[in-house]
């Protein structure tokens, strides 16, 4: 009967047992070494059929939750905790009556970590099938911080689920005798003896050779907010699967021994959970245009940190209903530190790329994505700056405020978008009107106003400086037009032109300045197809200035010299008006 098992009866196989312990104790009091020899090796092929036996009802008295069933419990804003009516009641008793025999020989210990192992392995895999499953398909989430978690169960309602098993139990136990019944986990009292501190002869599984936690996700790479959202659902489910587990364990161990399994069952299930944020921030690192598209990698990480602080309250309650006070036993405290870290990094690695952002001028000289972007990043970091400020406390970081990597932001910013370099002046000046036109008023437009001006106080008047230099450089683009025209006042003043007889050398310099100015408005023309001002009021302020500085001086000039006859062709050479020149002015920028 020893060699083939318990599955059969259990209580027989028990009082088989304990006659060979007997048997062995009494072979060796008389020296009987050749029985001796047989006894212990049948007892031992007794005592690991008894373990077999245990794993299996380990692994079998509650039904592993498959992945869309752990969804939609994640989906759920209420959590039910699981009563006795879930549970294999005969497997439940059965290995409690097992417990209870290892418990009473002093090797609970080993039974306490094999079934730690074991159902940390199968909520391990209920963990990793969801990851995967979730891996391919899209899956709205509702976070487990949003639960309303009823109370475990009634006073009433836990003795008659107590009561229930404890009679299927006695059931069976009538055959052993007393020795067993006596044990504090049947007879109803709710305080057993301290566990003893005996070696165990039991082996534990290892557990890093069971599990492998690259084989799935080794190869993660950030691209959305995807994959953030689907380790939020883990951690959801790592957290309704450690509820559910920790209402198993009152069916099947007393109070005292919960901590001692819980400690050990979640060892195997963080260690994926650490193995999953490790890969993950690893891979927000390394993505790519943090500013650009790659910032919903900064979104991400936030959601994540939120997410352990939302759910601190029920963490926290779990934490101390369960006697789980060490660190290393909670997993906000080994998982949160990761995003955090990363967090802080992925900062500093922002502030390098927009340093380092060699991308040339924008087409027309119009603002800049990178400047879009950034100012979309700081207002983004103003609405999460109270998850980076804790985030920097965490990690004994006290002096860091928010407004200091704001700072940095515009700082680099502003830096890389002056020292971006072209060969043509005036497309440049274009270029640095837009982006700094576009910096000032975004800032005062947006929550950032108040931030930035206590950094900067002459912000509006250091760049509205900067913006006016950059116009009086552009401007120059006015200035062929201008000397052609100052050339033939400055030529009628040397000759004083006469409205009447013109000598051949004064129609000759008049016809070849009438082709220059026009060249030069053409030139003018031509050259503003390409340039682009983003903002209405700036285009108006520009073609103001151009008014006056070309518009005016072209009116006198075409008043005086256009109406003198110096050719038999004028559609030739006196081919724009002020009328034309002033539409062609208003037409500028509209392209």
């Amino acid at each position: 009967m020893l060699n083939s098992g318990p599955s059969t009866n259990l209580v027989d196989y028990l009082v088989e047992l304990d006659r060979l312990n007997d048997a062995h104790k009494y072979f060796k009091q008389i020296h009987a070494e050749d029985e001796l020899k047989r006894s212990v090796v049948l007892y031992n092929i007794a005592i690991q059929k008894l373990i077999e036996e245990s794993d299996r009802l380990i692994v079998h008295y509650s039904t592993p939750i498959n992945p869309d069933e752990l969804i939609e419990v994640c989906k759920s804003t209420t959590y039910e905790p699981v009563s006795a009516e879930d549970v294999q009641v005969s497997d439940l008793s059965m290995f409690r009556i097992i417990f209870d025999w290892f418990k009473e020989h002093g090797y609970q210990q080993g039974l306490l970590d094999r079934y730690a192992t074991k159902r940390g392995m199968q909520l391990f895999s209920c963990v990793i099938r969801l990851a995967g499953h979730l891996g391919q398909k899209s899956v709205r989430r509702v976070s487990i911080n949003m639960f309303t978690v009823n109370p475990r169960l009634s006073t009433p309602r836990r003795s008659f689920n107590s009561d229930m098993i404890r009679e299927h139990v006695k059931a069976q136990l009538t055959r052993l005798g007393r020795r067993i019944a006596r044990s504090p986990v049947f007879s109803g009292q709710d305080t057993p003896s301290p566990p003893s501190r005996r070696n165990s002869l039991l082996a534990v599984p290892k557990t890093n050779e069971e599990a492998d936690f690259d084989r799935l996700f080794s190869s993660m790479r950030f691209a959305n907010d995807r994959e953030a959202n689907r380790y939020k659902y883990l951690l959801d489910a790592m957290v309704i699967l450690l509820l559910r587990e920790t209402d198993l364990l009152f069916y099947v161990f007393s109070n005292e021994y919960k901590s001692l399994v819980l400690n050990k069952l979640i060892e195997v299930p963080l260690t994926f959970l650490y193995t999953e944020a490790q890969q993950l921030c690893t891979a927000i690192e390394e993505s790519e245009n943090k500013i650009y598209d790659g910032k919903f990698a900064f979104y991400a990480l936030v959601s994540i940190i939120r997410w352990f602080h939302n759910s601190k309250p029920l963490l926290v309650k779990f934490y101390k209903e369960n006697d789980m006070k060490l660190p290393q036993q909670q997993f906000t405290y080994t998982l949160l530190p990761i995003f955090e870290d990363s967090l802080i990094k992925y900062l500093r690695l922002t502030l390098d790329e927009i340093q380092n952002d060699s991308s040339p001028l924008s087409p027309g000289g119009q603002v800049h994505p990178l400047t879009i972007h950034v100012l979309d990043y700081m207002e983004d970091y103003l609405s999460y700056e109270d998850t980076v400020i804790k985030a920097y406390h965490n990690r004994s970081d006290t002096t860091t405020q928010s407004c200091v990597h704001l700072a940095d932001l515009y700082r680099v910013l502003c830096t890389n978008i002056f020292e971006k370099k072209h060969d043509d002046t005036i497309i440049r000046a274009i270029f640095l009107i837009n982006n700094t036109n576009y910096i000032l008023k975004r800032i005062e437009k947006s929550s950032l106003s108040s931030v930035v001006g206590k950094i900067h106080s002459n912000l509006k008047m250091n760049t509205e400086n900067h913006i006016g230099k950059s116009i009086k450089i552009y401007m120059k683009c006015c200035s062929p037009i201008v000397n052609a025209i100052q050339q033939m006042f400055h030529y009628d003043d040397q000759h004083h032109l006469t409205n009447h007889q013109l000598r051949d050398c004064d129609r000759d310099q008049l016809k070849r300045n009438f082709l220059i100015v026009n060249s030069a408005i053409d030139a003018f023309q031509q050259q503003h197809q390409e340039y682009i001002i983003d903002d209405v009021q700036l285009r108006d302020q520009l073609k103001s200035e151009i008014k006056k500085t070309i518009l005016d001086i072209f009116t006198e000039y075409h008043s005086k010299f256009a109406s003198k006859h110096f050719t038999h062709n004028p559609e030739k050479y006196v081919r724009y008006t002020p009328a034309i020149l002033e539409h062609l002015i208003e037409q500028l920028f509209e392209n």
